[in-house]
């Protein structure tokens, strides 16, 4: 009895499994098959073998043939192959389309994970070696290498101030010299370094296409985002001797700064807030608002004060507030604030004067440090703009459970602004500011501090290039870092322009990057308002300069990854970028053949993303899209850039002062894009090749001679691409991608080859969701194999079907089953889980 239970207990799990319309499907990790959906041709052997690539007219070059590169990142172990293993995934690299790999995070571990010994300083010998070898490997199939120098290192000999210290040092290692030596150290041990394999020192080997600085890294940003404001020593007196000296350089003495700024001393007027508690949004006092998921609830205790309980949060921190409303204040005077609070554990909390009205913008913030024991703040400060209808709000009351106590509080016109008291320039006492108090500076101390962390950053950016370039002789193009963590101008001094993407990174409510608290939004890019990742990308674009995404991904579990590089690929080149690359590929713990997807970013065995690297290589590498025009705007100005910093610590793009975002899916755009009115979906392309929006939904169409393709939405009816319908008639989500790709040929009407990529969802066999909106898994990825969906779709080409034999192709690209063609002048198939395959191949005769 006990046997048969087991046996129907198989059955029912088999018959659930093959309901859910998914297949177990693993591509090996170091095929080779030579078959149509192989590319390894289409790269010039060996890289570099043009001279050292170049950067010319905006772009990149191979000697005098324009360069595309479609990259991966390897990551931490995996950058150290064994031999063999490095002959394996050079060869599939290359067959799958790939021209180039970033060599990520060498920096960040010791050996074994990483290229540096016990020390955090000395290159091991043993990993060095391994590391040439798949350089060299990697050269003889033509792909080229990006060489990253600082990622994850913690300077060895530095100690942290704390948890709200920056991540990997991040803005503190471009302004303290001991750091600084200490990358100089790094990368001339590394670029120095001969490889035994190829006979020359990296700094002269052409197959290093980049030497990537500093990973992610800007000064400007980290201190915007207020991970500089508890800066210890010796970070602080670096800092602070060079703010001194900047002055300096500036103003003759005290009395010019002051005039400068306009610090002046202003005696305080009436009391502006109301004493009274309540509940609501309208009445004089503090009003308490709770919204959402959240709870809280206020009592005056015996001494006056009032208590705040919140019993119940939710997934945002500003479901509990407390406000004074009916407000009113004008832009640039100085107002004097002070609070007696504490709490009943440490915590932060956000302070603001804030319209109390949409668009609900910020006239001035702080962030408050609340402890246990009763503590008395005060804050001067000048609103960014006049503002009839104000309010100040103690915000995040909705990040944790617990209680908030406010004794007092008291806002009055008037204070001190511009120098604080007891400061000198004589004295080197000019305080560096927090974003806490950023704003009780003027206007013009606001715009100097910015001023100096702007140049800080360049004279840091040029002073590694050239140490790279002139000390070292690297002849390789330099790239600093990504735009969205350093000014695009300033990138712009040096070779190229980079730029980091993710569509619903996943999110960590809690500690940073922990597997028991993560979420995601759980949503498809394709044919949404805004463009999503690709107009963040392009609106900070630099004209003029080459730009590479060096990461980008759709993580999983997302179930829409399938759209996330046909996407990047084909809008890419309707940008006329250079290259992006996946993040990641590498397998961390050295085995490239799990069998499963192991986490939110590895694709070395993610089937899915993996069979759709081969359409979005002939879009982006072939230039089957074609280039948009670009419409000349004038460079935004340095000031310009430093006002909106001094807005929002984010870097700033295009889109910040009115360019349409969705203008980035019909043309070139850049930072330098002029303010218009945004267009409304859809979206079609100047160059008539890609629709974003197809009938109105969530769907992109490709059409051009050589690739057809919609990614998104099913659609009702067929949808005409030139010769060629489509369309995408049933998946688990409503959603995939349809790709129809000449490997070989010119028309489809013509003799050719096509490969047919149909995907839809993938997961790995038992993974498990912890919630009904599919937003985390937790640590419930689940094992291999993983399992595919064969996405039902239909291909109509425009010749007859006696002129064409199709079959469904196995994991390695090898044809497995025919397929029936119907119809008579117009050849028509149908894909299907049936055939248990991602990929197809038709032949036209």
């Amino acid at each position: 009895m006990r046997r048969l239970l087991c046996i129907f207990a198989i059955m029912l799990s088999m018959t659930c499994r093959a309901e859910d319309g998914l297949f177990p499907y693993a591509m090996p990790w170091n095929d080779t098959a030579a078959n149509l959906s192989n590319l390894s041709d289409w790269n010039d052997k060996p890289a570099g073998r043009e001279g050292f690539v170049s950067a010319r007219d905006g772009h990149l070059w191979a000697g005098d043939k324009r360069l595309r590169l479609i990259g991966v990142n390897i990551v931490f172990g995996s950058c150290f192959p064994s031999h063999q293993d490095a002959e394996g995934v050079a060869a599939r690299l290359a067959r799958i389309g790939v021209n180039i790999v970033r060599f990520h995070h060498m920096d960040s571990t010791p050996t074994p994970r990483g290229l540096l010994q016990k020390d955090m300083r000395t290159l091991d010998p043993a990993q060095l070696e391994k590391l040439d070898y798949f350089i060299a490997a990697l050269k003889r199939q033509g792909i080229y290498s990006d060489l990253n120098l600082h990622v994850g290192r913690m300077y060895p000999g530095f100690a942290s101030w704390g948890e709200r210290a920056p991540k990997y040092w991040k803005g503190v290692d471009n302004f303290f010299a001991p750091m600084i030596a200490q990358q100089k150290d790094y990368a001339r041990d590394l670029l120095n370094h001969v490889n035994a394999y190829t006979g020359k020192r990296y700094a002269e080997e052409p197959a290093v296409a980049f030497i990537e600085i500093n990973n992610e890294n800007g000064l400007l940003r980290e201190w915007r985002s207020g991970s500089l404001d508890e800066i210890s020593e010796p970070y602080r007196g670096a800092l602070q001797a060079q703010w001194t000296h900047w002055l300096g350089q500036r103003y003759a003495g005290d009395a010019a700064l002051a005039k400068a700024w306009g610090a002046r001393e202003v005696a305080l007027g009436a009391e502006m807030l109301g004493a009274r508690f309540g509940v609501g949004s309208g009445e004089s006092g503090w009003n308490l608002q709770v919204v959402g998921g959240a709870k809280a609830s206020y009592s005056t205790q015996a001494d006056g004060s009032a208590e705040l309980k919140i019993t119940a949060i939710d997934a945002d921190r500003w479901h509990v507030q407390w406000h004074q409303n009916k407000l009113q204040f004008k832009a640039g005077e100085p107002y004097t604030l002070s609070l007696r609070l504490k709490a009943d554990r440490p915590l932060r909390l956000r302070l603001q004067a804030m319209q109390a009205h949409a668009p609900w913008a910020h006239l001035w913030e702080s962030e408050l440090a609340v402890g246990t024991e009763w503590r008395d703040y005060r804050f001067s400060f000048a609103p960014t703009a006049d503002e009839a209808d104000a309010r100040l709000t103690l915000g995040d009351l909705g990040a944790s459970l617990g209680s908030v106590s406010l004794a007092s509080a008291s806002l009055k016109p008037g204070g001190s602004l511009g120098l604080m008291p007891g400061e000198s320039l004589a004295q080197g006492s000019i305080a560096i500011p927090t974003t806490s108090n950023f704003l009780s500076r003027t206007l013009p101390g606001q715009q100097d501090w910015l001023q100096f962390l702007w140049d800080t950053e360049v004279a840091y950016w040029r002073g590694m290039q050239d140490f790279l370039k002139q000390d070292l002789g690297a002849k390789s193009l330099i790239i600093g870092t990504q735009v969205s963590y350093s000014p695009a101008p300033i990138q712009a001094q040096l070779d190229v322009v980079d730029g980091h993407a993710y569509w619903q990174h996943p999110n960590f409510p809690g500690k940073p990057w922990d597997i028991d608290n993560w979420r995601i939004g759980n949503t498809a890019m394709a044919g949404i308002d805004g463009g999503g990742t690709l107009a963040e990308l392009a609106l900070r674009r630099v004209p003029g300069k080459p730009f590479v995404v060096t990461e980008y991904n759709h993580p999983a579990p997302n179930e829409f990854s399938a759209e996330a590089f046909p996407l990047l690929a084909a809008y890419a080149a309707l940008q006329d970028w250079d290259g992006f690359f996946v993040y990641s590929y590498g397998a961390h713990d050295g085995d490239w053949n799990p069998g499963r997807i192991i986490n939110f970013f590895d694709t070395h065995a993610d089937p899915v993303k993996i069979s759709s690297l081969i359409s979005a290589a002939a879009l982006f590498r072939r230039g089957d899209v074609a280039r948009a025009p670009l419409h000349a705007a004038v460079m935004p100005s340095q000031s310009r850039l430093i006002e909106a910093l001094r807005r929002n610590y984010k870097m700033p793009s295009a889109d910040m002062w009115g360019a349409p975002r969705n203008a980035s899916l019909q043309s070139q755009v850049s930072i330098a894009a002029a303010p218009g009115a945004d267009l409304p979906l859809p979206v079609r392309s100047d160059t008539g090749e890609l629709l974003w929006g197809v009938e109105q939904k969530a769907t992109v169409s490709i059409d051009t001679p050589r690739s057809k393709g919609l990614i998104g939405a099913a659609l009702a009816q067929p949808f005409k691409l030139g010769g060629v319908s489509m369309q995408l008639l049933q998946s688990a989500t409503g959603s995939g991608v349809l790709m129809a790709t000449l490997i070989e040929g010119q028309r489809f009407s013509e003799k050719g080859r096509v490969l047919i990529t149909a995907l839809g969802r993938e997961e790995n066999t038992d993974q498990r969701w912890l919630d009904a909106k599919h937003s985390s898994l937790g640590r419930n990825f689940g094992r291999g194999p993983v399992r595919v969906e064969g996405i039902h779709a239909r291909i109509s080409l425009p010749v007859a079907a006696s002129r064409v034999q199709a079959w469904a192709l196995d994991e390695r690209g090898n044809r497995r089953q025919a397929l029936p063609v119907s119809g008579d002048a117009q050849a028509q198939l149908d894909t299907g889980p049936q055939y248990r395959a991602l990929w197809y191949e038709l032949e036209i005769r």
